[in-house]
């Protein structure tokens, strides 16, 4: 018997936009004080006993981020990287066929927060006795507020190390909320919990034949990478999006809770994040470029500009890339209704940064407009973007900084700061750095249309 993490990282996080966007969500992005969530999930894990390696079940997009935050932390990882997202039901099914029958498959998010963790640690290792018995088992966190963004769990009688549960409950209002913490038999759902591989596969197949089947059919389609398994975009979509607790958690009988009480956020509003910062770091004193004047209770927070207040109190301000979030404390909830505003409108900052990170770096557009667009691509010390060609748009590079090392058609050269270069229309090219500083280069696209789509790869050092 071994204790088999399994980190899900799906989602979008959009409730912390305008830092947490689909193109980088939030588990990764590296926040003041407390830095990268995916990064912290993976060090409470690696303080576990008798624990194999951990598996992350992404998207395929995601995928090079999960990497770079394992490889930060230097904790040797697997990955089941998905190319469309179908819920934690089909992932957590997935993982468990990946695992070894008699794993205790320890299943969490990837963007909680955790204080102390030897006493999670604790807990996990009395969770190992009812998980080999072939029982569910829950972490509940006991609640100390009515909170309402949470889901609750019911316990048949309060008492003891493991307990029973009676039932699950979606999301409450704020006086059920209040009659539950009264009651003292509901726990907040932390969206963790331990169950075998085997026990897993048993109650799936017992209660989701129908996904058993689809899933099944796409797990044999898979394509083992090394350390990855990727599961193709079109065997994935004939699997049901569901999630675990309405395919089998509020089903199944026998599922046991242990308590948690040490300190827990699922990090899923401003008004968290703000708390868990100012945790860290009481007073902000101006490394985030800010500047307060007769300013009272109020969290800033900034990526780049510099964010001035005076005579406010009670605010939460975010301005991060392109966009900037003004909201009264206790009202961050409501945040999705300005990204559902966003999208009516058809602005793209609701779901995506000007900037975006790949494998080989990261891009960031400067100018976009019907005749021309412009990017700054950096390329990081020994990587490489793909050999390709595009069908409606040229290219002219200007580099920048560092040492560039470009192939166009049959001809590979080297540019230094201040030279560039003209791809013409249908030429095959690539941009790299072969050295130990990063690359900087301007790119200017001109052609009747600009879209990632436009990129026919003739090879890729990143199987995409």
């Amino acid at each position: 018997m071994r204790i088999r993490p399994v980190i899900l990282s799906g989602g979008s996080g959009t409730r912390l936009w305008p830092s947490s966007r689909r193109s980088l969500p939030k588990q990764f992005i590296d926040f003041p004080a407390i830095g990268s969530l995916f990064a912290h999930t993976l060090q409470r894990v690696a303080r576990l006993d008798d624990v194999a390696t951990p598996l992350v079940v992404s998207s395929r997009q995601h995928g090079f981020l999960c990497r770079r935050e394992a490889d930060n932390v230097r904790i040797d990882t697997e990955y089941i990287l998905e190319e469309g997202g179908r819920n934690t039901a089909p992932a957590i099914y997935f993982a468990a066929l990946a695992s070894d029958a008699d794993d205790c498959l320890l299943i969490m998010p990837s963007d909680h927060w955790i204080d102390d963790i030897e006493a999670f640690s604790a807990l996990v290792a009395r969770a190992t006795a009812p998980c080999v018995d072939g029982r569910w088992v829950t972490f509940g966190i006991t609640p100390d507020m009515p909170a309402t963004g949470y889901g609750y769990i019911e316990v048949d009688a309060p008492k003891g190390d493991v307990m029973d549960v009676a039932s699950f409950t979606e999301k409450p209002d704020f006086a059920t909320a209040q009659s539950y913490l009264e009651q003292g038999r509901f726990f907040w759902n932390s969206g963790i919990f331990m169950v075998t591989a085997r026990t897993c596969l048993e109650s799936f197949r017992a209660l989701q034949a129908d996904l058993c089947e689809r899933a099944d059919a796409c797990w044999q389609a898979r394509i083992e990478q090394n350390d990855e398994t990727v599961l193709p975009r079109q065997a994935l979509e004939a699997v049901p999006s569901i999630s675990v607790d309405y395919a089998i958690l509020e089903h199944q009988n026998n599922i046991a809770l242990l308590p948690f009480t040490g300190a827990w956020s699922d990090v899923g509003s401003w008004d968290s994040l703000s708390s868990l910062i100012e945790r860290q770091t009481p007073t902000q004193d101006g490394h985030d470029r800010t500047i307060m004047v007769d300013t009272n209770d109020t969290f800033v927070h900034s990526s780049g500009r510099t964010i001035a207040t005076v005579g406010i109190e009670d605010l939460i301000i975010i301005d991060d890339d392109d966009a900037t979030l003004i909201v009264r404390k206790g009202h961050t909830e409501k945040v999705k209704a300005v990204i559902d505003q966003l999208k009516g409108t058809g602005n793209r900052a609701g779901t995506e940064h000007s900037f975006e990170y790949r494998p080989w770096g990261m891009f960031e557009n400067l100018l976009d407009s019907g005749v021309c667009k412009v990017k700054r691509l950096t390329v990081d010390p020994g990587q490489h973007l793909s050999l390709q060609y595009h069908h409606k748009r040229s290219e002219h590079w200007v580099v920048v900084s560092g040492t560039a090392t470009v192939r166009l058609d049959d001809e590979t050269m080297t540019l230094e700061p201040g030279h560039s270069i003209d791809i013409p229309l249908g030429a095959h090219h690539a941009l790299g750095n072969d050295s130990t500083e990063p690359v900087i280069v301007i790119e200017v696209q001109m052609g009747s249309y600009f879209g990632e789509d436009d990129i026919v790869r003739v090879s890729d050092p990143y199987n995409r």
